[in-house]
């Protein structure tokens, strides 16, 4: 009976330590997730168009492209999300997955921020970009296809972005991190 007791009391400090051990694991995948995506966004200011004015671009197709590079900054973290040409459907997938945030506060670095009015078309979610430092009540982003190349906006408050000269308010984000 007693060797029964420590073998629990051993089996119990093992799982604990297992536990414990797999609880600091994810800690710094979360941050690891977040600087990837802010590293490989800030990696790319200065990346244009080939040749200018062509929405020729290395994140994806000759189209408009903001949503492309968005995605791709993910993907260079592992993130699963398809190479996606409509903002729109960068929130359509953050609903699905439950990263999707109806608000024009509360992101972090790493996170995708959406301009516009919603996700319904062309017309209603106009661009995006990616939430690269927080503080004192602002976002700093990296945006493609900002005046035809990766650009740095900000630091400016996000329940202000049209008046901050961003092409539309923040009407959702998706987390870098589900």
């Amino acid at each position: 009976m007693r060797l029964s007791r420590v073998l629990v009391q051993l089996m119990g400090g093992v799982l604990l330590a297992v536990t414990a051990s797999s609880a600091t694991a994810v800690a710094p995948a979360v941050a690891d997730v977040r600087s990837t995506v802010v590293a490989a966004a800030n990696g790319e200011i200065g990346q244009g168009e080939t040749p200018p004015g062509s929405n020729c671009n290395p994140y994806g197709p000759c189209q408009a492209w903001c949503a492309h590079f968005a995605t791709w900054t993910w993907r260079q973290a592992g993130i699963n999300i398809p190479n996606y040409g409509f903002t729109g459907d960068i929130y359509t997938w953050g609903t699905r997955n439950g990263r999707s945030h109806a608000t024009n506060t509360g992101m972090k670095p790493g996170d995708i921020v959406l301009y516009g009015t919603g996700p319904q078309n062309t017309s209603t979610s106009v661009h995006t970009g990616v939430v690269v430092a927080v503080g004192n009540g602002t976002i700093t982003t990296v945006e493609g296809n900002s005046n035809n190349a990766v650009r740095k906006h900000g630091p400016f408050d996000p329940t202000r972005a049209k008046a901050a000269g961003r092409p539309g308010n923040i009407y959702g984000w998706v987390s870098a991190v589900g």
